[in-house]
């Protein structure tokens, strides 16, 4: 089984400009959980791996295309749990 996660380029992220679209769509962080954050010291958003499911929503509404979702290989999805 393929594990997805969202990974973040950090030099295309620009949250000043964009309102954090992925922070309030994550379904994740509606849950409670904190999935993508806003990192205060870099000022950047900031995704936790091991708590994303890769939904792929924040990936669809950051206008700027800084998020992609990548397909773990199963030995390394296996490492996670």
């Amino acid at each position: 089984m393929t594990h997805r996660v969202a990974v973040l380029d950090k030099d295309l992220c620009q949250p000043k400009k964009c309102g954090l679209e992925c922070i309030k769509y994550c379904p994740v962080n509606k849950s409670g959980a904190d999935c993508i954050i806003l990192n205060e010291e870099v000022k950047k958003a900031q995704i936790d791996e091991d708590v994303c499911n890769g939904c792929g929503i924040c990936v669809k509404v950051c206008p700027f295309d800084a998020i992609t979702i990548v397909n773990l290989a199963s030995e390394l999805a296996a490492d996670k749990i």
